[in-house]
């Protein structure tokens, strides 16, 4: 009698343990922080690291391109007297000047760290 009683216990107590690692791997498949419903969320935020890559990339590839041009061995006049009037402000009266402010640009702001949330 005391052999069935423990025989029954073990059996409720595996099929209750075995029922919760169910019950834990079934809800973190659904609601986890990875699991079908927070799909989408995650979608967008590939999304947003892939734009994000694909504009550091373009101004890794502008800066390059600068960096290619103040070279000793390839100095480009022009780059050059760009860079010379603008540090120093020697600009001739007839000159006409565009500014851009870099810092509205997005990529100033991805360069800076922001953080994709």
């Amino acid at each position: 009698m005391y052999a069935a009683r423990q025989r029954i216990l073990v059996m409720l107590g595996g099929s209750a343990l075995l029922s919760s690692v169910v019950i834990f791997f079934g809800f973190h498949i659904f609601a986890g922080e990875r699991g079908v419903l927070a799909r989408p969320e995650l979608d967008r935020k590939i999304a947003l690291a892939e734009e994000r890559l694909d504009l550091i990339t373009k101004h890794h590839g502008f800066l390059a391109q600068r960096i290619r041009l103040m070279q000793s061995d390839s100095l480009d006049a022009d780059m050059l007297a760009e860079t010379a009037r603008a540090e120093l402000g020697l600009y001739a009266p007839n000159d006409v000047i565009i500014s851009i402010d870099l810092s509205k640009l997005k990529f100033s702001e991805i360069a800076a760290g922001d953080k994709v949330n």
